[in-house]
């Protein structure tokens, strides 16, 4: 009897696991998407398992048409800004402190000086609903603006799959619980357990990847970078003919490197009280060695 309970406790898990790892791959397909959405089909028949005491477990699926549908698309909104301002610190406080207002945050901030000229970059995150005020706002705060790209990621239908993986996933757990109650044998107990706590690793995964999703959505990226002059900018994608920015960029080079040969020319005079009486006696030698 005792070999035979265990029989069909094994039977049981197998059958659960089975059905979910079946139902997860059907979310999957291009049809349980298109079904999650919108579009209601039939829910599967019922699989019956058997327990570890003989009694018949019901495993249920869940039907794709009851799973719940979004009121609104799920967009991952950021944008990416280049800037010409007047004063990089002023303007730098000035994106944090409007973030702040509107119940976001600043990611990062920085100033450093570039060829000896200062350029700053600041990341902040702001509220969705208000992420095109707060464009508009930055754009407000710079003398130009060279760059700017506005971006968006539909999530939607990765967000209903994750819902659906984490429903089957619990249905799964609760049918687990059940045989675990069900089971006489430590040995029993213990093998319905590590299946648990794979399941439940992987409920908790798939909570993280929703909350993700949720807050990325929730709050959009802002990314500024900012300058005195044009041509200490990133140079922006090639979206347009721009001679006039290489030529200045371009001239740029020139005189960094005219700057640098001018340095090394005041280094080699310097060091010249080192250098010139070492080789000035090296060439004296020489001429009496000759004689």
């Amino acid at each position: 009897m005792q070999d035979r309970a265990k029989e069909m406790l094994a039977l049981g898990v197998f059958l659960i696991l089975v059905i979910a790892g079946i139902t997860i791959l059907a979310l999957r397909s291009t049809g349980a998407k298109r079904a999650v959405i919108g579009e209601p089909t039939a829910a599967p028949p019922m699989m019956m398992g058997k327990g570890p005491i003989g009694e018949a477990v019901e495993a249920k699926s869940i039907s794709f048409g009851t799973l719940p549908q979004l009121s609104s698309r799920l967009v991952i909104k950021s944008a990416t800004l280049h800037l010409v301002v007047k004063n990089i610190e002023d303007t730098i406080r000035d994106i944090s402190r409007y973030a702040e207002e509107k119940g976001g945050w600043v990611v990062k901030s920085n100033v450093e000086e570039k060829d000896g000229v200062p350029v700053g970059e600041i990341s902040v995150r702001v509220p969705a609903k208000d992420f095109e005020e707060s464009l508009s706002f930055i754009r407000k705060l710079g003398e130009r603006v060279i760059f700017e790209e506005v971006k968006g990621q539909d999530v939607t239908e990765e967000y209903v799959d994750l819902q659906a993986q984490l429903r089957n996933l619990q249905s799964a757990e609760s049918q687990l619980l059940k045989i675990m109650g069900r089971a006489g044998r430590i040995s029993d107990v213990l093998e319905v357990f590590n299946e648990l706590k794979s399941v439940r690793e992987e409920i908790e995964r798939i909570k993280g990847k929703i909350q993700y999703l949720e807050q990325s959505s929730a709050m959009s990226t802002i990314n500024v970078k900012l300058a005195l002059s044009e041509e200490l900018l990133p140079i922006p994608p090639a979206q347009k003919w721009r001679p006039i920015y290489v030529a200045k960029r371009a001239w740029r080079s020139v005189l960094l490197i005219l700057r640098g040969i001018s340095y090394l020319i005041i280094w080699v005079a310097v060091l010249g009280v080192i250098w010139i009486p070492i080789v000035g006696i090296v060439l004296w030698m020489r001429k009496n060695k000759g004689k």
